[in-house]
């Protein structure tokens, strides 16, 4: 694709046209060499020569020529100053928005980035979360297998604890039973309040009397507490 004013970029090639009155010059022209650059200064050098030589043979046509291919020439190169001027002014505003669309793009960069890093981090809580889900869940079957087993003993205790309650509700009754027997047999009504002194009432039916005793457990033996009841049931 070619730039804006780049067809005026190679010299174009020139060609004199003479007629047949030129001939007489013809010699001098011949010497005349071509330029071996390409650029419009070198053509406008070589057209000053050019002209230069004309002068010299008094050509007032071929001179009419040089100075119009000149001018055309001086026109052709304001109109690619103009066209380099105005294709500089447009690279310029393309490096600017290059610049601008890099920066952006830099910008954009970065922030792509920082979200990707974000997304990242929220990947890893997500599945540390996952994890701690499967540990709770875990934990969660382990109790409740610890919540049944616990359960099942705590069955076994109530079961265990009615037996015995049963078992000492059966022994009150037996007690009560032998108290009551004893009481018949001895004549004692025992008092319960402080359980350090053995303390009653005896029944002595041989007198027909009542009478209250109180003996201190502490420092007394299991015999000399009987032998003291059989005296007090004897006197």
């Amino acid at each position: 694709m070619k730039r804006q004013g780049e067809e005026f970029a190679v010299t174009p090639s020139i060609s004199v046209v003479m007629s047949p009155d030129d001939e007489a010059t013809s010699d001098s022209i011949s010497s005349f060499t071509l330029p071996n650059s390409k650029t419009w200064e070198a053509t406008r050098d070589a057209m000053n020569q050019l002209l230069e030589r004309y002068n010299d043979n008094s050509n007032d046509k071929s001179i009419a020529l040089i100075h119009e291919i000149n001018a055309d020439l001086e026109h052709v190169e304001e109109e690619e100053k103009a066209i380099r001027d105005d294709a500089d002014a447009i690279v310029d505003e393309i490096q600017n928005r290059i610049g601008t669309c890099s920066k952006n793009f830099s910008q954009e960069e970065q922030n792509l980035r920082q979200e990707q890093r974000h997304i990242q981090d929220l990947e890893c809580e997500v599945e540390e979360i996952r994890d701690n889900n499967i540990i709770a869940k875990e934990e969660e079957k382990q109790l409740e297998r610890k919540i049944e087993y616990y359960r099942e003993l705590a069955n076994e205790h109530v079961e265990q604890i009615d037996e015995v309650e049963l078992e000492k509700k059966e022994e009150v009754y037996r007690l009560q039973y032998q108290i009551s027997l004893h009481a018949t047999t001895t004549g004692i009504k025992w008092d319960y309040d402080d359980i350090h002194v053995m303390s009653g009432e005896i029944d002595i039916p041989s007198k027909q009397v009542q009478k209250r005793f109180s003996i201190q457990r502490e420092n007394q033996s299991s015999f000399e507490i009987v032998n003291q009841l059989w005296t007090m049931m004897e006197a």
